[in-house]
C-alpha cells in the first residue's frame, strides 16, 4: 500500500478557486497569488479496510433471523432517530416565524399548477412506518431514509432497515422485503465472550441509512448501510463497531445473489460514522461518512475509494484508501469560528460520458460535494440567519483513485472552493394543519446523491427562505460545470409562498438534458405530501410546483408534533432518484397516510409512508 500524508493547500478566492494537494514525502504547500485572498484545505491520509467479503444468496436471504424479536424494553412511544449534525445552531424552530428587514426577499416563488412536467408513467406505493420496516425498535422509528434503484426491469427501494424488490408496475416481488440484517446477512450482536448483547432489541445489529443506485452501464444494483454498536448512543453493552456494508448484485436481477463488502469506518478510533453516503464512476465506487466521538465531542468528515470491477467480480484484491479530517481555513476563520470542518462530503454518481466518467490509467478521478455551511470561508457567517447566511460549495476531486491497485500511485485529493452560489441558512421547521414550525426541515447539508451527466454535477440542500411572508424552508439546487480545469456553479431557489415549506429536494437529469427534482411539500392547509417538478433543457430554473405523486393523508403524528413532549418532528432524511438506463427517471418521497393512532399497531402513530413513481 502507497504511503500518503496529510496535505494543505492555498489558493486566491476567485469564483472559482483550485486547491491542489497530493502524494508527497513532505507537506505540499501551492501559494497563488498573494494580493488575493487565502483558502486552505487540509486532509490526512486513511483507509477503510475490508473487514470480509462473501456472497449472499436467495437462500440467504430467506433463513430465518437469528435475533429474537425486539423486546418491550426498548424505547417506544416518540422514538426519534436522531440527525446527528455538528452545526446545526439551537434556536431554529424560533427564527423564521416572519419575514423581517434582515431577510430580504429572495426571488420568485414557484407558480402553482404542472406547467411542462409530465404526468407519471408509474406511481404506486412503497414501504410503509411499522414495526417490521424498521424492526431493532419494538414500534417502529421515524424517519424513513430511503435508497431507490430502478432497472427497466426492477425497482429496488431500502427504508430504514428493510429492503424490497418490486416490478416496474409496484409488484412485490416473491421473498420480499426481507430485513436489511438477512439482505447483508449480519450476524446477530454478541459479547467477546459470545453472549449475547443489546437483548433489549433483540440482539439485532443497528442498521441504517439505507442508499441504494443502479448503474445502467453495467446493469448492476448497489445497496449500501452502516452499523454501529457501542456508539451514537446505540447498543452500549456490545463491543465497539463502526463498518459499512456495500453490495453489488451479481446480475441485472436484483433478487439474485449479491456480494457484500464490510468495511471499516472507524480504523481504530473511537468515532462512529453516521448518515451513508456513495456513489460511483466506471472505474471505482465512492462512499463517505460523518463520523462522531464516542465521547460526544469531536468530529470529521472521511471519503474513500474502492475498486468496482473487483466488487463486481467479488474479488478482493484492492485496498480502500481515501482521506479524513477534511477542512478549510479562509479569511472568515478565526479562532473564535474553527476552521470550517466539511460534513457530508457527498460523493457523485456518475450517469454517462463527461469528467469524472470515462477511465485514464489508474482510474478516473472520483468527485464529492459539499455545501461550506458554517463558518463560511469568507465572512466567518455560521449560517444561522439570513443576516448571518453563507454561501459556496466545495468540489473534491480524487485523482487516481484505484492505481495503487496494480502498483500506481496512491490517490490524492484536490478541492475547487465555489464561493459564488445563492446565500443560504439553517431552515426553519416546517408548518403543518395540526401544528406550526412543527416538522423538521434538515440543515444545510446535501441530502440525495449528487448526480453527474455530460459534465454537469446536479444536486440540491435545504435552506430558510423569506418569501416576502414569512421565512419558509426552500430548496437550493445547484448544477455544477466540471468540464473544464476548475468548477462553475450555477445555483437557484425552489419555494412557495405564504407559509408552505418545500423540503427534501433529490435531482436526476434525463438523457435529453432535462432535470427531475422530486420533493415535499407541506403547509397550514396541506398534509404532507411528495410532488415532483421538471426544469426542461435550457430553462434557467423550476418555475412551476409540478405535479402531485402521493398526497397526504393526516397530519404528521398530531398526538406529538409540536407538543412539549416532541415540539419538532423528524422527517427525511432523504429522498432519492434513479435512471433505469432506457429513458425513465424513477423517484421516491415521504408523505402522510392515516395511521395516527400510537397505541394502534404497525405503525403505532408513525403515519409515515414512502411513494414511488417515474416519468417517461
Amino acid at each position: 500500500m502507497t504511503q500518503r500524508n496529510s496535505r494543505l493547500v492555498i489558493a486566491a478566492a476567485t469564483s472559482a478557486l483550485v486547491l491542489t494537494g497530493g502524494l508527497s514525502t513532505q507537506q505540499r504547500t501551492v501559494q497563488a497569488a498573494p494580493a488575493s485572498p487565502a483558502v486552505t484545505f487540509t486532509s490526512s491520509a486513511a483507509d477503510a479496510a475490508i473487514v470480509a467479503h462473501y456472497a449472499v444468496t436467495p437462500a440467504d436471504r430467506g433463513a430465518a433471523p437469528t435475533a429474537a424479536a425486539a423486546t418491550a424494553a426498548a424505547a417506544a412511544g416518540s422514538r426519534e432517530l436522531p440527525r446527528l449534525s455538528p452545526k446545526h445552531p439551537s434556536g431554529i424552530r424560533a427564527s423564521g416565524v416572519a419575514a423581517s428587514a434582515a431577510a430580504p426577499s429572495q426571488g420568485s416563488a414557484v407558480m402553482p399548477g404542472p406547467g411542462d412536467t409530465p404526468r407519471a408513467s408509474a406511481s404506486f406505493i412503497g414501504q410503509q412506518g411499522s414495526k417490521t420496516t424498521c424492526s431493532y425498535f419494538p414500534q417502529g422509528c421515524n424517519p424513513p431514509d430511503m435508497g431507490l434503484a430502478a432497472s427497466p426491469a426492477f425497482v429496488l427501494q431500502g427504508v430504514n432497515t428493510q429492503w424490497e424488490v418490486l416490478s416496474p408496475s409496484g409488484q412485490v416481488q416473491a421473498g420480499w422485503p426481507v430485513s436489511a440484517q438477512r439482505f447483508f446477512n449480519v450476524p446477530s450482536v454478541t459479547k467477546a465472550n459470545g453472549s449475547p448483547c443489546d437483548v433489549a432489541s433483540g440482539s439485532q445489529p443497528f442498521l441504517s441509512d439505507p442508499r441504494a443506485l443502479y448503474d445502467p452501464a453495467t446493469n448492476r444494483f448497489w445497496a449500501a448501510m452502516l452499523q454501529v454498536e457501542n456508539g451514537l448512543g446505540i447498543a452500549p453493552d456490545c463491543p465497539f463497531k463502526s463498518v459499512y456494508y456495500i453490495a453489488v448484485s451479481q446480475t441485472n436481477d436484483p433478487r439474485g445473489t449479491w456480494n457484500v463488502y464490510e468495511f471499516d469506518m472507524a480504523a481504530g478510533r473511537p468515532y462512529s460514522a453516521d448518515y451513508t453516503q456513495v456513489g460511483f464512476n466506471g472505474d471505482a465506487v465512492f462512499f463517505s461518512a460523518n463520523m462522531f466521538a464516542n465521547s460526544g465531542s469531536g468530529f470529521y468528515a472521511e471519503v474513500f475509494e474502492a475498486n468496482k470491477a473487483q466488487m463486481e467480480a467479488g474479488r478482493a484484491n484492492f485496498s480502500a484508501e481515501g482521506f479524513r479530517k477534511l477542512q478549510g481555513t479562509g479569511p472568515g476563520t478565526t479562532a473564535k469560528t474553527g476552521p470550517f470542518l466539511a460534513d457530508t462530503v457527498q460523493p457523485v454518481l456518475t450517469l454517462g460520458s463527461g469528467a469524472g466518467a470515462s477511465g485514464q490509467r489508474g482510474g478516473a478521478d472520483g468527485l464529492f460535494v459539499d455545501t461550506v455551511d458554517g463558518p463560511d470561508l469568507r465572512t466567518g457567517h455560521l449560517c444561522t440567519s439570513a443576516a448571518d447566511s453563507c454561501r459556496g460549495l466545495v468540489l473534491w476531486r480524487m485523482n487516481n483513485p484505484i492505481a495503487h491497485d496494480s502498483g500506481g500511485p496512491g490517490a490524492t485529493l484536490t478541492g475547487t472552493y465555489m464561493p459564488d452560489t445563492k446565500p443560504f441558512y439553517f431552515p426553519p421547521p416546517a408548518d403543518q394543519p395540526s401544528c406550526n414550525q412543527c416538522v423538521d426541515a434538515s440543515d444545510l447539508r446535501i441530502t440525495a446523491t449528487p448526480v453527474l451527466r455530460d459534465n454537469t454535477i446536479y444536486a440540491s440542500w435545504d435552506t430558510g427562505i423569506n418569501n416576502g411572508t414569512a421565512v419558509v424552508p426552500g430548496i437550493e439546487w445547484a448544477q455544477v460545470d466540471v468540464s473544464g480545469a476548475g468548477a462553475t456553479p450555477t445555483t437557484g431557489y425552489f419555494y412557495f409562498s405564504g407559509h408552505t415549506a418545500a423540503t427534501y429536494g433529490a435531482l436526476m437529469p434525463d438523457a435529453r438534458g432535462d432535470v427531475l427534482m422530486v420533493y415535499e411539500r407541506m403547509g397550514r392547509s396541506i398534509f404532507p405530501e411528495v410532488r415532483y417538478t421538471r426544469r426542461s433543457a435550457g430553462e434557467p430554473s423550476f418555475t412551476d410546483s409540478g405535479r402531485l405523486l402521493k398526497a397526504g393523508e393526516a397530519s404528521y403524528r398530531p398526538t406529538l408534533c409540536g407538543t412539549s413532549t416532541l415540539p419538532v418532528c423528524r422527517w427525511g432524511d432523504y429522498e432519492a432518484a434513479s435512471f433505469d438506463g432506457s429513458g425513465r427517471v424513477w423517484f421516491s418521497g415521504e408523505y402522510t397516510n392515516q395511521h395516527t393512532n400510537p397505541l394502534v399497531a404497525p405503525a403505532y402513530g408513525r403515519n409515515w409512508g414512502t411513494w414511488i413513481g417515474a416519468v417517461g
